[in-house]
């Protein structure tokens, strides 16, 4: 009787002591959602009310069609907000694929930046009801030089010269919140980084944040109008957000890591830049020599091949940049194509 005593006690300690440990024991991680699978044109629901649009676009297939920008929008109790405007063409697309979604009225859309693939949309929104929405700065360029880039980029677009250039209906300067007690999306301006008026769209609630051009994912950074320098604080600021995915301007749907990626490109490409620099060698030499083995990993391009982007930062590292007036020529619109004589092998 004594043993089988000593036996029951035995075993409710050991009981009680692993009760206590599974106590103690901190609860696993949630395990993190597969990122969506998407090809070309595909939409997908990220969150509750939240859509993704992918965008065709290649930095080494020269057959695939350049498609703009991708799109994000949120789907509020009354009304949509959407992520960029892209061209006219493409924004007509992106308006109906929103109505397979929704039958809500769309009724704010970001123009993250003053750029065509971004921004020449704007007037077939507001046909649909909606408000542009811009920073300060992206106004400014798309008000002060958009005419002219308009009529440019129209000789070889024929969705731009069948409609018109249409400008911001609501300018803000750091901030705008969108917030109907369902939904919330904050526009936020970090400072010049692939343009001088670049803004995000956060979404609080779903740690979703909405990069347009400032963060994407592959070879498709086009720097002939940023602040390299300015870039990598601004990604520094977007790091500290409570995010989980992102959705580039182009590229496919990434977690938050990608802001890194994106920001070792530049961190790295500057450095290297420098070095030459110091070492006296010549533009021409420094890329030559420019090896960054991880990022032809990321991008399936070699950084010496993304040419107008080791010239850019040679140029503002030997003092021949003024950032204040970037953003007065355009960008190109196909990123495949040559610009004034030289071959550009990414997208803006």
């Amino acid at each position: 009787m004594f043993n089988r005593l000593v036996l029951i006690a035995a075993v409710a300690g050991a009981f009680v002591i692993a009760v206590y440990a599974a106590a103690d024991k901190p609860a696993a991680a949630p395990a993190e959602k597969p990122l969506p699978e998407m090809k070309f044109n595909d939409v997908k629901e990220l969150a509750p009310g939240v859509f993704f649009r992918y965008s065709s676009i290649s930095a080494t297939d020269k057959t695939i069609p350049f498609g703009g920008s991708n799109h994000t929008w949120v789907v509020f109790k009354d009304y949509v907000v959407v992520v960029d405007a892209n061209f006219p063409k493409e924004a007509g697309d992106v308006v109906a694929a929103i109505k397979k979604t929704t039958n809500k009225p769309i009724r704010y859309v970001l123009d993250t930046h003053h750029h065509g693939d971004h921004a020449y949309g704007n007037s077939v929104w507001s046909k649909a009801g909606a408000q542009i929405v811009a920073s300060k700065n992206a106004a400014r360029l798309l008000k002060t030089n958009g005419p002219k880039q308009w009529e440019d980029a129209s000789k070889d677009r024929e969705d731009l010269r069948k409609t018109e250039l249409k400008q911001a209906d609501v300018v803000f300067e750091d901030k705008y919140v969108l917030d109907d007690g369902t939904q919330r999306v904050e526009f936020l301006q970090f400072g010049h980084s692939h343009t001088a008026g670049d803004a995000v769209a956060y979404l609080p609630h779903h740690k979703i944040l909405c990069t347009g051009d400032a963060c994407v994912n592959g070879s498709f950074n086009y720097m002939g109008h940023s602040n390299s320098g300015s870039w990598v604080k601004c990604l520094e600021g977007m790091q500290k957000l409570n995010v989980e995915l992102i959705c580039p301007g182009h590229g496919k749907v990434a977690r938050k890591d990608l802001l890194e990626t994106q920001k070792r490109y530049f961190v790295d490409l500057r450095a290297e830049v420098k070095k030459g620099i110091d070492a006296k060698k010549s533009l021409e030499e420094i890329t030559i020599g420019l090896d960054l083995p991880w990022y032809k990993e990321w991008t399936g391009v070699a950084a010496k091949d993304n040419k107008d982007n080791v010239k850019h930062v040679y140029d503002e590292l030997t003092g021949k940049i003024d950032h204040d007036r970037l953003g007065k020529t355009p960008a190109p619109l196909d990123w495949r194509a040559p610009a004034d004589g030289v071959a550009v092998v990414r997208r803006d």
